[in-house]
């Protein structure tokens, strides 16, 4: 899709932005390393107080910052993490430490982690859940968290696509033991690259700064070099003063537009929103089901061409366990696949068709449209198009 000029209309970079790389460069500081009152120190301290946490800890990246939360989670090689099938930024994040990604269903309405399937596949073997919630939307969090308590589980928030996002007016990224958020170039905030840790436990949060951290000498433990530098920190702090305004007068308003659209529309069904959650616009997503109805998902898919309507379908097609990466377990490509011995002595669990019944229903019936960078004026010519497709289709 050609986003064109309407890019500028909804997430700028302007004077703020400038002034504070000014600023940078003014201090001649660009790390956080004897940098104190720097743009790091000061992103890390706006965002624990936007989202009422009692530290945040910038990082480079948001696939580095999932990593981290595992490293410091007390999972070890052939353990079992389990996340949730949709994206597959979870499973990847175990993977990098020869964690065994095991994968909880979803809830057919919401796209998010079903409480009762996380329950389902604890074992003795589980260390760790990675929760995403997806989409902007929260997953049931309280109770994951109370089912984490009980089994004495690591919680790892995957609050990517979630700034704004609250479960019973609190800001998701808070409830588990750490809040991963991205501010990759398509998320609600953007840095270009870049993501931030939540952390409401001091011990924690102190060994992740202090011992564990990558720096001259030898680190307690193994770890990488997750910081941020202070170029992206001072672009981080002018966007963050913005974000409310951006997510709910564009991203949230838009996906209202299309909402609206398919509204008594049978065959296409809203995602449900419980009554709990505060949703921050970030992908506009139903579900087909047509064939319930006698149409044809293929013609559905026609129009979408024709008509130009912009529309993605099936979102990955299939599960992440479905794909040959997990499946042949071969990470690394060294020829010691992680479903095979030692790890199979501490771990019997495989990846097979059906083992996410709900998740392998929905992905396909996935209809998604990114709306990132759509801008209110191409929500409502999307929204007429979609309505279009929608009568011709009820037409037969």
């Amino acid at each position: 899709m050609n986003y064109g000029p309407f890019a500028r209309q909804l997430r700028t970079l302007g004077k703020a932005e400038l002034a504070n790389l000014s600023e940078v460069l003014r201090r001649g500081r660009m790390s956080i390393f004897f940098n104190e009152g720097g743009f790091v120190e000061r992103f890390q301290g706006a965002f624990a107080k936007y989202t009422g946490a009692k530290h945040a800890l910038a990082r480079c990246n948001g696939m580095c910052a999932l990593a981290e939360a595992v490293s410091v989670s007390g999972a070890k090689a052939g353990n079992e993490i389990i996340c949730d099938p949709v994206v597959h930024f979870g499973g990847l994040a175990a993977l990098y430490w020869n964690c065994i990604p095991r994968f909880a269903d979803i809830e057919a309405d919401t796209y998010c982690m079903d409480p009762a399937s996380l329950e389902a596949n604890i074992t003795k073997n589980t260390k760790a859940v990675i929760v995403t919630h997806l989409w902007g939307l929260p997953a049931r969090i309280d109770e994951i968290r109370a089912i984490c308590r009980k089994h004495g589980l690591f919680l790892i928030e995957d609050c990517a696509h979630a700034v704004g996002t609250r479960w019973k007016g609190r800001h998701v990224g808070t409830f588990g033991n750490i809040g991963m958020f991205s501010f990759q170039e398509f998320k609600q905030l953007s840095t270009g690259d870049g993501a931030m840790n939540l952390v409401n436990d001091e011990k924690l949060a102190w060994n992740m700064e202090n011992v564990w951290k990558f720096s001259g000498e030898s680190p307690a433990m193994m770890t990488l070099n997750w910081r941020m530098n202070e170029m992206t920190a001072a672009v981080g702090l002018a966007q963050l003063a913005k974000v409310d305004r951006i997510v709910k007068g564009t991203y949230n308003a838009s996906l209202k537009i299309l909402n609206d659209a398919i509204a008594g529309c049978e065959w296409l069904k809203p995602r449900l929103v419980p009554k709990e959650a505060t949703q921050a616009g970030y992908w506009f997503a139903c579900t087909w089901q047509g064939d319930k109805y006698g149409m044809d998902y293929r013609r559905f898919k026609k129009l979408n061409e024709k008509l130009g309507i912009g529309l993605r379908f099936g979102f990955n097609e299939t599960a992440p366990y479905q794909f040959e990466f997990f499946r042949k377990g071969d990470i690394y490509g060294n020829g010691v696949p992680y479903h095979t011995p030692p790890f199979t002595k501490v771990s019997k669990y495989r990846y097979r068709k059906g083992l996410c019944p709900v998740v392998e229903d929905v992905m396909p019936r996935l209809v998604t449209v990114n709306l990132i960078f759509m801008s209110i004026p191409e929500a409502r010519r999307t929204a007429a198009k979609l309505r279009q497709a929608i009568a011709v289709m009820n037409r037969g």
